[in-house]
C-alpha cells in the first residue's frame, strides 16, 4: 500500500498518470500500417540526422530569417534537447502558421513529452512503494503505539517531496497535451478527412482532459472509417471516457 497521506493528497494525480500512460496505445500503435506518433518521431530523426547545426541556424535567425527556426528545431532535436527543439518549433509555427506538416509533427513531440512525464510519475509511485510502503520508518498503524506516534518525520518528508514532484509532472503533462491538442485541432480543421489525424487529436484531447473534443474527434474517426482498426480504437476511447464520467464523484 502507498502512504495513507500520499494516497489522499495525490489520488487523482495517480489516476491521471496511470490513465495517461495506459491510453498510450492509441497514439503509438494506430493502425496496421504503424503510422502513429512513433513514426512521426522517426521521420523527424531521419530529417535531423544530417541537418544544420544549432550555430548555423542561429546565424540565419540573427539575419532575420525566421524560417530558420525550423532548422534550429531540427538541430536541437538531433542534439537530444527536447525542450529547446519544441521552443524553436513554436517560433517557426509563428513564422509559418500554415506549415501543417510541421505543426502535426510538433504536436507529436508535445505528446511524446507528456508521455515521458507520465512515465516519470509512474516511476516515482513505484519507487515509493518499493522503498517504504509506508512502514519502513514507522510502526504499523493498526497498533496502539503506531496510531499514537503517527507518521514519522522521514515518511512525511518523503511524502511531501513525492507529492510536489507528482504535481509538477501532472501540470507539465497536462500543459503538453493541451498544446498538442491545439496544434492537432489547427491541422484537423484543414484536413478533416485524415483518419489518423483525428485519432491523434482524440487521444491528445483525452489526455488533456478535454472530453468533448476527444469525443467529437473519435466520432469523426468512426464515421470516416467505420470498419478500420482506428475506428475500433476510437470506440474504446469513447467507452473509457464515458466510464470515467460515471465514476466522477458527485455525478
Amino acid at each position: 500500500m502507498f502512504f495513507p497521506k500520499l494516497r489522499r493528497q495525490a489520488k487523482w494525480v495517480f489516476v491521471f498518470l496511470a490513465l495517461t500512460f495506459g491510453i498510450g496505445f492509441v497514439a503509438f500503435g494506430v493502425g496496421s500500417g504503424g503510422n502513429g506518433i512513433g513514426d512521426i518521431f522517426q521521420g523527424l530523426q531521419r530529417t535531423s540526422s544530417s541537418g544544420p547545426s544549432v550555430g548555423d541556424a542561429q546565424k540565419k535567425i540573427a539575419k532575420g530569417d525566421l524560417t530558420a527556426y525550423k532548422e534550429l528545431a531540427e538541430a536541437y532535436r538531433a542534439d537530444g534537447n527536447e525542450d529547446a527543439a519544441i521552443a524553436a518549433g513554436e517560433k517557426y509555427v509563428q513564422a509559418r502558421p500554415k506549415d501543417y506538416e510541421f505543426m502535426r509533427a510538433l504536436a507529436g513531440e508535445y505528446q511524446g513529452k507528456a508521455s515521458r512525464l507520465s512515465q516519470e510519475g509512474t516511476a516515482i509511485q513505484q519507487s515509493l512503494a518499493a522503498s517504504t510502503a509506508g512502514t519502513t520508518f514507522s510502526l504499523p498503524q493498526n497498533t496502539v503505539l503506531g496510531r499514537a506516534l503517527g507518521t514519522p518525520r522521514i515518511d512525511q518528508e518523503l511524502t511531501t517531496a513525492a507529492n510536489t514532484k507528482l504535481t509538477e509532472l501532472y501540470s507539465g503533462s497536462t500543459t503538453a497535451n493541451t498544446r498538442a491538442t491545439q496544434l492537432f485541432q489547427a491541422v484537423a480543421n484543414v484536413r478533416r478527412d485524415d483518419v489518423l489525424l483525428q485519432l491523434l487529436l482524440a487521444n491528445s484531447a483525452y489526455q488533456a482532459q478535454q472530453a468533448p473534443v476527444a469525443l467529437k474527434a473519435a466520432a469523426r474517426v468512426i464515421r470516416l472509417a467505420p470498419d478500420s482498426q482506428e475506428a475500433a480504437q476510437a470506440k474504446q476511447l469513447v467507452q473509457l471516457i464515458k466510464l470515467q464520467a460515471r465514476r466522477v464523484p458527485g455525478r
